[in-house]
C-alpha cells in the first residue's frame, strides 16, 4: 500500500514539477511573550474580532498554485479582507447565487484566498465583530460559517460563504478587492512560500478540502515553555487576586493547601493557583438568565479576558457549547493559543484547553487558564536543524495505522471495500495542520515539539513532523 501510495504521488510530482518554482522559507514573528509587561487594554470589539481570526488560510495563485498560511498576522492578506468582508455584510447591493455542484473556491485555477475558522461560526456574530451594525440578508442566507473566502474569478471578483454543508456566491461590484489580489501578488511575487497541492488532484472524489505539501524545506523554530504558577513569587499572584477580585490584597482572604495550591477568596468570588499551571476563577450567578445571547457573552468574555487574563496574546476562539448552571442558560467558550503564529496541542490530559470560560450573557460564572508562556532564551533566531517531513509522507508512514483506526470507527471490512479502501480512508481525513505539541511534562524549559495535526473520524492524531512518530491521540 506504501508504495503505491509513493508511485501516485511520484507521478503527480513529476507531472507538476515544471510549474512549480517556488518554495517556502518559514517566517515567524520574532516577538517573544513576556507575560509581565505593561497591561494593555482592548476595546471588547476588537477583542472579539482578534479571537475569532482564521487558524489558517489557503492562499491559491491561479493555475492550481497553492499555498497554506498558519499565521493570521502574516502578510497582511486577513486585515485587508476583514474590510472587504464589513463592507459586504453591511451592503444593500449584494447579488446572492448558488455554485455549482461541487465547487470549491480555488480549485477551478482562480486567484483565492480561503480563510478557514476551527469554530462553525455564527455568520451575524461574525459582522457585529467586524462593527457591521445592520448586517444585510447573508446573515439570513446561510447563519453560519466556518470558512470565508474572496476568488477573483475570470469576470468579477465574488465571496463565497461555507458552511453546514453548503456554499454560496456573493456579488457586489461595488466592493473592490484590488487590495487582497495585490497582497496575493506581493506573496508570489516573493517567492516566500511552499508549494501545497489538493489531495482531490489523487483522489478526485470524496477526500474533502484537504490540502498539504509537496516539502517543507525549513523547519520551525525552536521554543520552550515553561509552567508560569510555580515560578510565580506572592506578590505577582496577589497583583493578579486584585485584578481577578478586585479588591486590594489586604482585604482577600488567602489559603494556602498542603498541596502548595493557593486560594484567594472575596465574599463570592474565589481564585485558586494550581501548581499544574492552570489559575480558576468562580463566581456565583447574581441574577437567573433565562435566554441565550451568544453575541452578548462572547463581548463579556473578551472584555472579561482583556481586564483580568494573565495573557491574550495569541488566544483565538476554538470552541462554543450550550450549558445550564444555577437555572441559568449560557455558554462554554473554549480558546487555543499560537506561538509565533503556530497553534499550540495541549499534551496535559488534565487541561483540555488553554482557556475554558463559562458566560452565562453579561456575567461570568467561571473562568479558566493555563498559565504556560514561552521561554525567552536568546533562541528568537534558532530553526530546528532537522527537515520536516511532508503531512502526505506522514499519512504514508503511518497509513497501516490509520487505515485499522478507520476500520475500527466504521466498522466495515478490507474485504468489502476492497480497491476503495485506500480513498475511503483518505477521506475520513478532515484537517491537516502544522503546529507545536506541549506534552506537558515539565514545569520548566519543556521544549515544544514540531507535529502534523490530523483530525479523522472523530480523533486527534499528533505525529512528529521530522519522525512521523505518533506521539498524541485524543
Amino acid at each position: 500500500m506504501k508504495e503505491k501510495l509513493k508511485t501516485i504521488l511520484l507521478f503527480l510530482l513529476v507531472g507538476s514539477s515544471l510549474a512549480m518554482t517556488q518554495q517556502l522559507w518559514m517566517q515567524f514573528p520574532e516577538r517573544v511573550t513576556n507575560f509581565f509587561e505593561p497591561e494593555i487594554s482592548y476595546s471588547s470589539s476588537y477583542l472579539l474580532s482578534d479571537m475569532i481570526a482564521p487558524n489558517k488560510y489557503l492562499v491559491g495563485f491561479g493555475q492550481s498554485n497553492y499555498t497554506m498560511i498558519y499565521d493570521a498576522n502574516k502578510y497582511g492578506i486577513w486585515d485587508t479582507s476583514k474590510e472587504s468582508f464589513a463592507q459586504l455584510l453591511s451592503s444593500d447591493t449584494i447579488r446572492i447565487e448558488e455554485p455549482e455542484e461541487g465547487y470549491r473556491p480555488g480549485q477551478t485555477g482562480e486567484t483565492a484566498v480561503v480563510f478557514y475558522f476551527s469554530e462553525s461560526l455564527s455568520t451575524y456574530i461574525l459582522a457585529k465583530a467586524w462593527n457591521v451594525n445592520e448586517p444585510n440578508n447573508i446573515v439570513d442566507t446561510i447563519p453560519y460559517v466556518d470558512r470565508i473566502s474572496i476568488v477573483q474569478g475570470s469576470g468579477d471578483p465574488f465571496f463565497v460563504f461555507s458552511g453546514e454543508g453548503r456554499d454560496v456566491l456573493v456579488y457586489d461590484s461595488g466592493i473592490s478587492v484590488d487590495s487582497v489580489i495585490s497582497e496575493i501578488r506581493d506573496l508570489e511575487a516573493s517567492d516566500d512560500f511552499d508549494y501545497y497541492y489538493s489531495l482531490s488532484e489523487i483522489f478526485p472524489t470524496d477526500v474533502g478540502d484537504i490540502y498539504v505539501p509537496y516539502e517543507i524545506r525549513h523547519s520551525l523554530p525552536v521554543v520552550y515553555v515553561s509552567n508560569d504558577v510555580v515560578t510565580m513569587t506572592s506578590e505577582e499572584k496577589g497583583t493578579l487576586a486584585e485584578r481577578f477580585l478586585e479588591k486590594e490584597i489586604d482585604y482577600i482572604r488567602q489559603i494556602v493547601e498542603s498541596n502548595g495550591s493557593t486560594i484567594y477568596i472575596n465574599d463570592n468570588q474565589v481564585l485558586k493557583f494550581n501548581l499544574n499551571g492552570t489559575v480558576e476563577y468562580f463566581r456565583s450567578l447574581e441574577d437567573t438568565i433565562q435566554e441565550r445571547n451568544l453575541y452578548l457573552s462572547l463581548s463579556t468574555a473578551a472584555e472579561f479576558i482583556s481586564q483580568k487574563a494573565y495573557s491574550a496574546k495569541g488566544m483565538y476562539l476554538a470552541g462554543i457549547e450550550k450549558i445550564e448552571a444555577d437555572g441559568s442558560l449560557g455558554y462554554s467558550l473554549t480558546y487555543r493559543y499560537r506561538i509565533r503564529g503556530i497553534p499550540v496541542l495541549l499534551g496535559n490530559r488534565e487541561v483540555h484547553e488553554y482557556v475554558e470560560i463559562e458566560v452565562f450573557n453579561n456575567q461570568v460564572r467561571s473562568y479558566q487558564q493555563l498559565f504556560r508562556g514561552e521561554l525567552d532564551l536568546n533562541i528568537a533566531h534558532l530553526q530546528d536543524s532537522r527537515k520536516i517531513m511532508s503531512s502526505f509522507d506522514v499519512i504514508d508512514q503511518n497509513y497501516p495505522y490509520l487505515e485499522s483506526r478507520y476500520l475500527q470507527y466504521s466498522g466495515e471490512s478490507r474485504e468489502d471495500l476492497g480497491d476503495q479502501l485506500v480513498q475511503k480512508v483518505l477521506s475520513s481525513v478532515e484537517d491537516i495542520t502544522i503546529s507545536y505539541y506541549d506534552a506537558g511534562l515539565k514545569d520548566q524549559e519543556e521544549r515544544l515539539v514540531g507535529v502534523w495535526l490530523i483530525r479523522a473520524h472523530e480523533k486527534v492524531y499528533a505525529f512528529n513532523a521530522y519522525s512521523g512518530m505518533l506521539v498524541y491521540e485524543r
